[in-house]
């Protein structure tokens, strides 16, 4: 028969470092762990304050345009204003002269009546 050398595996359960310093190494490892976990969380934190940064951006920009638009608006009522104003003096003015001139017929046809009765009466 063939003897055939092989070699197996060898024994694991003892080590050339220490104990201590094993125990340490270990830790360090699990610290490493937690640390690359803190990492990624901070990390997807911080992707979630941009976006609410850029939304917030969004939000004021809506709200400065539309401030914006409020403030044309009030311009324009104001403009409005002014010409509602003119258009009341110019009716105001157009009143007094229709008064004045009814005045002044009434009076006319007043003198001509009485001076009609007048002649007639003669």
């Amino acid at each position: 028969m063939w003897s055939l050398s092989s070699f197996s595996q060898t024994d694991t359960t003892s080590t050339t470092l220490p104990n201590k310093i094993l125990r340490e190494v270990a830790k360090d490892l699990i610290r490493y762990d937690g640390c690359k976990e803190e990492l990624l969380l901070t990390k997807e934190k911080l992707q979630k304050v941009e976006e609410r940064e850029q939304q917030k951006d969004v939000i004021i920009d809506l709200f400065r345009s539309k401030d914006e638009n409020n403030q044309y608006i009030i311009n324009q009522q104001g403009l409005q204003i002014n010409q509602y104003e003119k258009l009341t003096d110019d009716l105001i003015k157009e009143i007094k002269q229709e008064k004045r001139k009814t005045l002044f017929w009434k009076i006319a046809s007043g003198a001509a009546v009485l001076t009609g009765g007048f002649i007639l009466l003669k």
